[in-house]
């Protein structure tokens, strides 16, 4: 024993025998803990990972039906949001075109009609429709199979012209502003254009034939695009080093070995000039329906100053509605389709088909609910430009905004389901999240995001926005801190009455 505290020791001893003795019972009533300020705390300590302490969180969850914040994270700070910008794009053309907008393009003569014959051209007028294509219509080709019955229809056997595609609807801009370069023969990354086919993009297939150069076969078929190739069939269990790649000419390389007990190797690769590769297509499809084309596939631009004369219409193609396009856009979060609708939106409603008239549009839709400008900045309208920046804020009130509105349905139906479909379908399986989080997903070099809506075991709708930016880890590390915070906030208790 510290003999210098002994003193002390004996001093404190005698104060409490001659203390009067306390009475026993409960311990004096504490306030409970806030269960919600509970949850709050844990999912701090989530997003407070520190294989995440580089990066940058913004996160709001909101209850639909009180309004109130259930937790909050920088959400009034700006992101680069990745593809969480298409819930922007699809409310705002919601909006504007309405769920039942429907694309038309029209296919006109440029000369008469006689004995069967067209004497001129055969020109297809683009209006941006993005559905023909196969995500919409299988093989590409079988709407232009329709489209020689209607000739047929109209007296038209023989085009002694040219098939030429006109898609001066929208301006010749072909990428998003700020995409990167160095992904533009990836599909994401297509050209963007009035006369859209197929998305923008061939998928190259290649098989292995023994002891010869494998087969390539290109999808949707086509004779416009060279293919070269130098490929080999190597040995059973031997690696793969073959390589598809796009020549700087638009032409298909097949390069390097297909082992051959390989099934296939197949990739999509963008096309150059998808408008001179949609009169191509339609060409080759008329042709093999039985119409002779006397002339070439040729983009209307390519054609000298001054030799475009009046048409006269043949017949429209319709597109489906809008309802129908938003799933096709939204679950598979498909790039050309967020620029397709933007233009639209400016054609539409300011007259020009450019990005700019229809980011003026989103702006002015946007400013119309009340939502701050300082918290928005659009650069395109799928979320491929790094050019982007959006608070989750903003992401919230346009949610709450499709919620509250007549197309509240055909929005949300038209998100990604957490273990269903779209980009969610192998993300929260087994979960209470599966079938109920109803969100888009966003991804880009450093960035991760995921924003809609689900319900808590106990009831309560929900609303949330979570966007990760400048994180050096995989996109399943973000999903791992982004689902389990989800997870905390399904397991919240609804708040007290007051």
């Amino acid at each position: 024993m510290n003999l210098r505290r002994f003193p002390a020791l004996l001093a404190a001893a005698a104060l409490g025998a001659c203390a009067p003795a306390l009475a026993s019972g409960p311990a004096p009533a504490t306030r409970a803990e806030d269960p919600r300020a509970a949850v709050a705390a844990a999912v701090d300590s989530i997003f407070n990972d520190t294989l995440f302490a580089p990066a940058q969180w913004g996160v709001l969850v909101r209850s639909v039906e009180t309004g109130e914040t259930v937790y909050s994270r920088n959400a009034d700070k700006l992101f680069v949001p990745a593809s969480n910008m298409k819930i922007v794009t699809a409310a705002a053309a919601l909006e504007t075109l309405g769920p039942d907008y429907r694309y038309r393009t029209r296919v006109a003569a440029s000369g008469p009609v006689r004995g069967g014959v067209l004497q001129g051209d055969l020109v297809v007028q683009g209006s941006g429709d993005p559905t023909i294509s196969e995500r919409f219509a299988g093989d590409v080709r079988t709407v232009f199979r329709a489209w020689a019955d209607s000739l047929r229809a109209h007296g038209v056997t023989r085009i002694t012209g040219a098939v030429i595609g006109d898609d001066d609807r929208f301006d010749d801009l072909q990428f998003g502003r700020g995409w990167a370069w160095d992904d533009v023969q990836d599909s994401y990354s297509a050209e963007i254009g009035a006369l859209e086919l197929n998305e923008g993009f061939v998928t190259v297939r290649v098989q292995p034939r023994a002891g010869a150069a494998p087969v390539v076969t290109l999808r949707p078929a086509t004779s416009s695009i060279p293919v070269s190739i130098t490929a080999t069939t190597g040995a059973a269990d031997a690696p793969s080093t073959l390589r598809i790649s796009r020549g700087a000419r638009g032409d298909i390389l097949v390069s390097g070995a297909i082992p051959a007990d390989t099934a296939f190797i197949q990739q999509e690769v963008s096309v150059i000039n998808n408008t001179a590769q949609f009169a191509a297509v339609l060409r080759d499809a008329l042709q093999e329906s039985g119409i002779t084309v006397g002339g070439a596939a040729v983009d209307a631009d390519d054609l000298p100053r001054g030799a475009r004369g009046a048409t006269t219409d043949l017949f429209t193609h319709t597109s489906v509605p809008l309802r129908e396009i938003l799933p096709g856009f939204l679950k598979p979060s498909q790039n050309q389709i967020g620029e397709l609708l933007l233009k639209t939106m400016g054609a539409e409603l300011r007259g020009a088909g450019t990005a700019d008239a229809g980011i003026a549009v989103v702006d002015s839709v946007t400013r119309a609910w009340g939502l701050p400008r300082r918290l928005l900045s659009q650069a395109d309208g799928s979320g491929l430009s790094r050019y982007n920046l959006v608070a989750p804020s903003f992401l919230i009130a346009v949610l709450d905004h499709e919620r509250r509105g007549p197309n509240a349905a055909v929005f949300r139906d038209a998100l990604p389901v957490a273990g269903v479909d779209g980009t969610l379908a192998a993300r929260m399986r087994g979960t209470p999240l599966q079938g109920n989080v109803h969100a888009k997903t966003g991804t880009l070099g450093g960035v991760r995001s995921l924003s809609g809506y689900f319900t808590t075991a106990a009831g309560e709708p929900m609303m949330f926005s979570m966007i990760v930016n400048n994180h050096t880890l995989s996109a399943r590390d973000a999903d791992r801190l982004a689902e389990a915070a989800l997870l905390r906030f399904h397991r919240l208790p609804r708040a007290p009455s007051r």
